[in-house]
């Protein structure tokens, strides 16, 4: 795998957070750096190695539908809703309340569009990277496959614009490179105008050092 292909990267980049944020799941912030010790970050899952969670699975999945559909995002959703059936079957670990009765309402007959439900859960924002590499300057393309895949198991729309929000973030890094990944303030200022909910809207403002409240 050669990282610097942006889609080898972005799978390789979600599986290294993947194997060392999962053991500090749930943990506040004071209390994982009690448990595990501050920076450098290392892998504490087990004897010192990682381990990857569902959130790495979805990813590859979300990889594997574009690739099937050749970015129909009709194509798209119906071709992750079969891998996230067959997925199911082999009882996964960790899986969200809201993923899981989705997935059991694709087992019975529900179509991919009506299959969500609605919960605000993170489902969505895993799958969301990928998507957003792929359809980079493509944002109607790319709105359309973020709101496929995160429907499929969520409908809360905070779901959707946080999925929207990862997704150009994942753009943003793939189409600037180095420089702009770490530019960070450039890309708040890029992300905030193409957002709808007050509440995300007052997140990146107190992440830019804004004083002045969202309207």
């Amino acid at each position: 795998m050669d990282a610097r292909d942006p889609y080898a990267g972005t799978l390789l980049g979600i599986a290294i957070g993947d194997a060392l944020g999962l053991p500090r799941e749930g943990l506040s912030p004071r209390r994982a750096e009690l448990v595990f010790g501050g920076a450098p970050l290392r892998h504490r899952f087990l004897f010192g190695r990682g381990m990857t969670s569902d959130d790495t699975e979805h990813a590859c999945f979300t990889a594997q539908a574009l690739l099937a559909s050749g970015g129909d995002p009709e194509v798209f959703a119906r071709s992750l809703a079969w891998r996230l059936r067959w997925w199911l079957l082999g009882m996964p670990a960790g899986t969200g309340w809201a993923t899981l009765r989705s997935c059991l309402r694709l087992w019975v007959g529900v179509s991919p569009q009506r299959s969500g439900v609605f919960s605000a859960g993170n489902g969505p924002a895993m799958r969301a990277p990928v998507l957003g590499v792929y359809a980079a300057g493509d944002s109607e393309r790319l709105k359309a496959l973020v709101r496929a895949s995160t429907r499929l198991t969520h409908t809360d729309p905070r779901a959707e614009e946080g999925a929207w929000a990862v997704a150009l973030a994942a753009g943003y890094g793939a189409t600037r490179g180095v420089e702009g990944v770490r530019n960070w303030q450039a890309f708040l200022e890029f992300l905030q105008p193409q957002l709808s909910s007050d509440e995300l809207k007052g997140v990146i403002a107190h992440m830019r050092g804004d004083t002045n409240v969202v309207a």
